[in-house]
């Protein structure tokens, strides 16, 4: 299975939250982790990545995914979900959907309310 990482869920992690290692429990070991770049803009963007015990902590997810960029057809399909959606949802949250149907993927989210205005995404 190809699960794609939001936001939500490494934040989760930053703060101790259990919601990672519950995910971690139940995924089968054959699945492949994706994190979208505009993931890590995200956990960038947060004040609290100022501090370096956090920021380190963000640098080191990387080894534990494969980075999947915005590529064109993935850029193209997120303005196509989000211009094509009435609800609020974040382009953001448009970029890591339209990467989930690019892998033929799954989206992995504590924020299951937002994927679900998005046709078609599945949400772990």
């Amino acid at each position: 299975m190809n699960i794609i990482i939001d936001t939500s869920i490494l934040i989760d992690k930053l703060r101790g939250g259990k919601k990672w290692d519950e995910f971690f429990e139940s995924v089968d070991s054959d699945s492949k982790l994706f994190l979208p770049t505009i993931v890590v803009f995200e956990l960038f963007l947060g004040s609290s990545s100022r501090r370096s015990n956090v920021e380190k902590k963000i640098n080191n997810f990387k080894k534990y995914f494969q980075q999947v960029d915005l590529s064109w057809d993935i850029a193209k399909r997120a303005a196509e979900i989000y211009r094509d959606q009435t609800k609020d949802i974040e382009a953001a949250d448009c970029i890591i959907a339209a990467t989930a149907f690019s892998l033929g993927g799954t989206v992995l989210t504590i924020n299951k309310k937002h994927f679900s205005k998005i046709p078609g995404v599945v949400v772990y």
